[in-house]
């Protein structure tokens, strides 16, 4: 009888438990409405957000067309990438932080364009990583603010007859550490209007990283269309058999090979 009790008891005391856990995972105010105050302020506030990344992608793209450093930057850039495929070498990517995730990015997207390219993490290059480098290889720093304490100490371990290029914010090469002292390096600007404290109230880089993605993004493409002229989508096809981008190729090759049987049995 004690223990018919007792178990009645623990079955209590669990009963109890599961209503308090599914008190617990309702929600303890209703979902917003797109016409209350909060909701407004949120879109306003995401709105806010886009439209200055739009401008300062606007101003970066202004900057290419009219400014001689920034023209002369990405000349200098796609000729030295250009060069270095050439020779067999390949582009060694670096960073840390933000902008080594920004430099990754641009790696996956180089490679997928046929072009040789590789990721240095700043931290691991003084740990072995410089090892990478070789004679006709060539060195892209990406850095918002030039000055980076982890890029700067590995330029003593650089050759160098190793050109180095640097995706900044600034516009004068004798304000970016990355450059100074160093023949043949290249400057590819990606500055922002202002800084996203003023734009965001918080100094994560948001603007600052959509617009060096951008650039990255420029710098592969224009290097890709250089070496391989018309065939730059046959070699990303080629390099890209997998996901819903390589089932589109395959479609396409299965439509364009009907085709040509329907054409020949006509």
């Amino acid at each position: 009888m004690a223990l018919e009790l007792d178990l009645k008891g623990v079955e209590g005391v669990y009963e109890s438990l599961r209503g308090l856990k599914r008190k617990r995972s309702l929600p303890t105010t209703p979902p917003l409405s797109i016409h209350d105050e909060d909701s407004v302020d949120i879109v306003n506030r995401a709105v806010h957000i886009l439209s200055t990344e739009a401008a300062a992608l606007s101003h970066v793209t202004r900057l290419y067309q009219t400014n001689s450093v920034a023209k002369d930057g990405l000349i200098n850039a796609v000729d030295c990438v250009v060069e270095v495929n050439r020779r067999g070498g390949k582009l060694i990517i670096c960073g840390i932080g933000k902008s080594g995730l920004v430099g990754m990015k641009t790696v996956a997207t180089m490679k997928s364009l046929g072009l040789a390219c590789s990721f240095m993490h700043a931290a691991e290059a003084v740990h072995g990583d410089l090892g990478d480098i070789r004679i006709n290889d060539a060195v892209l720093f990406i850095t918002f603010s030039g000055k980076t304490a982890e890029l700067v100490n590995l330029l003593p371990h650089i050759p160098e007859d190793t050109t180095v290029m640097v995706l900044t914010a600034t516009l004068n090469a004798e304000q970016c550490p990355l450059l100074a002292g160093r023949q043949d390096s290249i400057l590819l600007p990606a500055p922002i209007r202002e800084s996203e404290e003023t734009s965001f109230g918080v100094c994560a880089p948001t603007t600052s990283t959509t617009v060096a993605i951008a650039v990255g993004d420029m710098l592969a493409l224009t290097v890709a269309d250089r070496m391989h002229q018309d065939q730059t989508s046959d070699v990303f096809r080629k390099n890209h058999p997998g996901g819903a981008i390589g089932a589109k190729f395959f479609l396409i090759e299965v439509r364009n090979a009907d085709e040509s049987v329907s054409h020949v049995l006509e």
